[in-house]
């Protein structure tokens, strides 16, 4: 790999625990990137499903371990779904 991939994979927001929820099971990873090499789908997608940019990933639902950094990224996005619901008003 290239070295901006790898500085891009040793960011903060991938080494952080997510549940990842299939049909029978739910199962715990302690970061989006053992996630990826466990389960094949993309670190980026399963960023994306966690933050709700997605609705899910693979037919996987993607949820962070709650804490500080779920409730940010989850603000970020709901301010930015309320703006886009304003823009698209006026």
């Amino acid at each position: 790999m290239n070295p901006r991939t790898n500085n891009k994979r040793m960011q903060k927001k991938y080494n952080i625990p997510v549940i990842g929820h299939f049909a029978d099971k739910s199962i715990r990873f302690n970061s989006i990137l053992e996630a990826e090499r466990y389960t094949g789908i993309h670190y980026t997608l399963i960023f994306e499903a966690c933050i709700g940019k997605l609705y899910k990933a693979r037919n996987v639902y993607w949820e962070f371990e709650k804490g500080q950094h779920y409730i940010k990224y989850k603000s970020y996005y709901v301010r930015a779904a309320e703006k886009a619901l304003e823009d698209r008003e006026k």
